[in-house]
Parts: C-alpha cells; sequence; structure tokens
C-alpha cells in the first residue's frame, strides 16, 4: 500500500485509515475489515448523535452495512468475476445521499478496505 505525503495509507479508495474493528464479517468471508477510506469513516462519524459516541457509531453502522453486502460476482453480468475479492452493499443513506460501499480485497486472504462506490461514469 502506497502513503500520501503525510504518511497516510492510499489505496485504490484513495486514503484510508486502519479499521479498529477486527471482527471477522460473515458476508465478507470471514475476514475483518482492515481499512476504511477516510471519506466513508467521515460520513460515518458524522452521523453520530454526540461527538463522544462518533467511533463506536461508524463501527456500528460499519458492521451493519458489512453484514448485507454481496460478493459482486455473484451480481448479473459478474458471473466471469473472481470471487471473494469484492463485495457490494445495497445503497443505504449515509450523510444525506444514497451511497453503496464496496469491501475489497487487495488480494488472496488480504485485507479488506471499506469505501465508497466510485461514481458511474
Amino acid at each position: 500500500m502506497d502513503l500520501d505525503p503525510s504518511g497516510r495509507p492510499v489505496a485504490a479508495a484513495g486514503p484510508v485509515l486502519r479499521c479498529s474493528d477486527q471482527w471477522p464479517h460473515v458476508a465478507l468471508g470471514g475476514a475483518p475489515i482492515a481499512y476504511v477510506s477516510v471519506e466513508l469513516w467521515q460520513a460515518l462519524t458524522g452521523l453520530a448523535l454526540v461527538p463522544a459516541a462518533a467511533e463506536r457509531t461508524a463501527l456500528a453502522l460499519l458492521r451493519t452495512i458489512a453484514a448485507d453486502a454481496v460478493d459482486a460476482a455473484t451480481l448479473p453480468g459478474n458471473e466471469a468475476a473472481p470471487r471473494a475479492d469484492l463485495w457490494v452493499s445495497a445503497p443505504a443513506y449515509i450523510g444525506g445521499t444514497r451511497r453503496v460501499v464496496w469491501f475489497q480485497r487487495v488480494a488472496p486472504g488480504g485485507a479488506v478496505t471499506a469505501y465508497f462506490a466510485p461514481a458511474p461514469r
């Protein structure tokens, strides 16, 4: 994983933070979420009712979103895609707009990174 000028890891999702959630997610093949994009983390913590609960709120929301994610290879049109490397959530209201979250594994058995799906082109 590359580093940005501030020393923060950068993935395809942009700058990422280490995720403190080491919970194995059944929907993600039993993998924990190792990294979360800064953009997604800020959106999730922004939904907390009080600042002191921001991290717990974000982790709870991330777990809930991950629990409903499906392997992208099982979606129509993706039948030839590799399995267990990208999971897709249903659209959820995050920060006032419906967004899809992707959970991507960088290599077989590797770390999973959570981030907003790229905007359609």
